[in-house]
């Protein structure tokens, strides 16, 4: 079993699928997750074990924004009519240069992006007080992919 690399549960967005082959995630381009939730569904059979198809169902996750201009790619995915992947990465260990080099977990969420909300709040610093953008986002589910250490596992959901 792997150790791991964090006491404390940390998570991270970046709006690409990390799983792709040579995709290289940089430190900058990741939103800090302050909130994701999901429930998937499958039919029983009388034993109580799984069968079928997982039915759709949606995914809610807000993230603290830096810049309004980051905030906006989550307003235009949410205008396009295809699915997008969103990677949501477990103590993330980053190198000097900014990269990803490891983490405990990841998922990669992949879906049609139908909700944003932007909210407004202030947090407070040594130096004074910063205005913090929050996106709430609400993804209707078309695959996750989990992937830690020791194995990967594929769910495709879908309505057939």
């Amino acid at each position: 079993m792997a150790g791991v690399l964090s006491k404390e549960l940390k998570a991270m967005l970046v709006m690409e699928d990390i799983m792709e082959q040579g995709v290289s995630v940089w430190q900058g381009n990741c939103f800090t997750v302050q909130h994701f939730s999901y429930e998937l569904h499958r039919g029983r059979d009388g034993h109580g074990l799984p069968f079928g198809a997982t039915l759709p169902s949606f995914m809610e996750f807000s993230v603290k924004v830096s810049s309004d201009s980051s905030g906006k790619l989550f307003f235009k995915r949410m205008h396009q009519d295809q699915t997008f992947p969103f990677s949501f990465i477990f103590n993330a260990v980053f190198n000097a240069q900014g990269r990803l080099t490891d983490c405990d977990d990841s998922m990669v969420a992949s879906g049609y992006l139908i909700d944003v909300e932007e909210i407004y709040g202030e947090e407070s610093h040594s130096d004074g007080t910063d205005e913090q953008m929050l996106i709430k986002a609400r993804l209707l589910l078309s695959n996750i992919a989990y992937a830690g250490r020791d194995k990967t596992l594929n769910l495709i959901i879908t309505n057939d």
